[in-house]
């Protein structure tokens, strides 16, 4: 499947929905599911080649469908990965999220419409993490080690979000998107796996968020408006940051006025609250 010797447009999701049931399987040991998951990682390959072939062979109406079917393709690829990244095993389930990277981050070649990665973001990507934070909240005794599993997840989340943000920050949905991001961060910083809150987990999303900020920052994403209307991506921002590390805008931005910081604290000692920025967003934290 991998090599594509037997691998065709018209037989590709058959062959993808038969290696994920192998890979959820119980029969034999866990490396038989992730050699599974491996055909199934690997299959990408066979994506790019037809999408460049397309290009080379066909007319430019038949490459558009093409194209159009390979990206839904895609779609079903990084959902079956996602489905097993919520395995039991927990060698199966990082190795799932490592391979849904791949298929995530090693899309050269293929042609994948801004909207594709939209839906992907909220199918895929926010739904596994919200599936593992329930998971791993649940103190399933089922489930061990989910904390490495967070690790990995969080990092995915960073990584394609930076992979995609000079493509989706001129987008009109891009302020949703990223207050979806900045929620993750949150549940995952504050998540306690058997009662308690993992250290290791704790630094890297504050790490990732630090490094997210930045490269915003250095492509000039992230600047600071002067407009005081609450919903701009500079009050979104720091509303939901300064929640989860107070710190970072005054790393992020340590020349900035503290004076004209859009959430400071206030005499109480919290951050005022922006109810008109929570109504809008309602519901895209997960």
């Amino acid at each position: 499947m991998s090599d594509g010797s037997h691998l065709l447009p018209a037989n590709y999701v058959l062959c993808l929905d038969a290696a994920r049931q192998f890979a959820e399987s119980r029969v034999g040991q866990a490396e038989r599911s992730m050699c599974a998951v491996d055909l199934m990682g690997d299959s990408v390959g066979c994506l790019a080649r037809w999408s460049q072939n397309a290009k080379e062979a066909m007319g430019e109406e038949e490459s558009a469908k093409l194209s159009e079917d390979i990206g839904e393709m895609w779609l079903r690829l990084v959902q079956g990965l996602q489905k097993v990244c919520l395995d039991q095993r927990e060698q199966v389930r990082n190795h799932s999220l490592l391979s849904l990277q791949k298929c995530l981050t090693g899309v050269d070649g293929i042609n994948l419409p801004h909207d594709l990665w939209l839906q992907c973001f909220d199918l895929v990507i926010f739904t596994m993490l919200d599936d593992l934070h329930e998971i791993a909240q649940g103190r399933q005794n089922n489930y061990r080690n989910m904390e490495e599993t967070l690790v990995i997840a969080v990092k995915l989340l960073s990584k394609v979000f930076l992979l995609l943000l000079p493509e989706i920050a001129q987008l009109t949905t891009f302020c949703k998107l990223w207050v979806g991001v900045l929620s993750r961060m949150e549940k995952y910083l504050k998540v306690k796996v058997k009662g308690k809150k993992n250290e290791i987990l704790q630094e890297t999303v504050h790490e990732l968020l630090k490094n997210t900020l930045l490269v915003m920052k250095s492509w000039g994403v992230l600047v600071q408006s002067s407009a005081s209307g609450g919903d701009s991506l500079w009050e979104l921002t720091w509303l939901h940051v300064n929640t989860i590390a107070p710190s970072l805008q005054a790393e992020v931005f340590p020349d900035q006025d503290p004076e004209r910081s859009p959430h400071k604290l206030d005499e109480t000692g919290y951050f005022p609250s922006n109810e008109s920025v929570h109504a809008e967003f309602a519901g895209t934290g997960g």
